[in-house]
């Protein structure tokens, strides 16, 4: 099991967070007060991170993570629920629903990291190559600055520096290796798509390393949506949460209200 924090209120649906690289539970703090209003929450950690920082890693097996959410929502008898991604945590969703759909009802995915332009898909192969050869502050800093560049990034930047930091560096390692998913993910996608599940893509603007791959992925898909906020870069969660958090939650309302009519017939 994967471990986690719980805000459990008695609601009838639950939403599951997941974190980006570097991040922890502490990621969705301009979340919970809006969402918990109503739907229980369930935060983890994802292993290296928060919580999990002494599950040191030296590969990630997607096979052995999603079991561990597998397991850690049969452990808190949740049956299904809506899951809420970050970053790095986009992709973990991605993967989870293919292998367990039938513990996931909607998607929401904050700076959606599940294709790569051919720059970022560059840089990606780049760090994998040099990883081991270069210090481990470089690689963090690097990603820090390459995708978060801006001025108005900074906020956002400086939390990343923060938490990444914590991070074991064979994790970090594994972590990195674990994002080459993302070099050739066409099939997994059509495969998300195919499930049927709605999917609502929220990026920045300013995310230059993945809003162009957002477009083309939602420009083929059945179930899927995309909302761009402006003046805002990958970590749109943090650096303008209320537009973030109203488009969520308009998300979850529209689709409680289209599944009522069918619950009633």
């Amino acid at each position: 099991m994967l471990k986690y924090e719980v805000i459990d209120n008695q609601k009838e649906e639950w939403v599951v967070f997941v974190h980006g690289i570097g991040g922890s539970t502490k990621t969705w703090g301009k979340q919970i007060d809006e969402f918990s209003e109503n739907y229980n929450l369930l935060l983890l950690d994802l292993p290296g991170h928060g919580l999990n920082a002494d599950n040191i890693i030296q590969k990630v097996s997607p096979l052995k993570l999603h079991k561990g959410i597998k397991e850690t929502l049969d452990y808190l008898h949740i049956e299904k629920a809506h899951f809420v991604g970050l970053s790095l945590g986009t992709i973990v969703i991605a993967q989870f629903a293919i292998c367990f759909p039938q513990y996931v009802d909607t998607i929401i995915l904050g700076g959606p990291s599940l294709k790569l332009n051919s720059v970022s898909k560059a840089a990606v192969i780049c760090a994998n190559k040099i990883k081991g050869t270069v210090p481990y502050e470089f690689l963090y800093q690097f990603f820090a600055w390459f995708m978060m560049p801006k001025k108005n990034h900074e906020t956002s930047r400086k939390i990343f520096l923060r938490e990444v930091v914590k991070l074991d560096k064979e994790t970090m390692y594994a972590w990195i290796e674990y994002l080459q998913w993302v070099l050739d993910p066409d099939k997994f996608l059509k495969k998300l798509d195919v499930l049927g599940k709605k999917v609502l893509f929220i990026s920045g603007k300013e995310d230059h390393c993945f809003v162009s791959g957002a477009k083309a992925i939602v420009k083929k898909a059945k179930n899927m949506e995309l909302k761009i906020i402006d003046k805002c870069g990958h970590i749109c969660s943090i650096e303008n949460w209320k537009t973030f958090n109203q488009l969520a939650l308009d998300h979850l309302k529209l689709h409680k209200e289209r599944k009522e009519p069918e619950a009633v017939n």
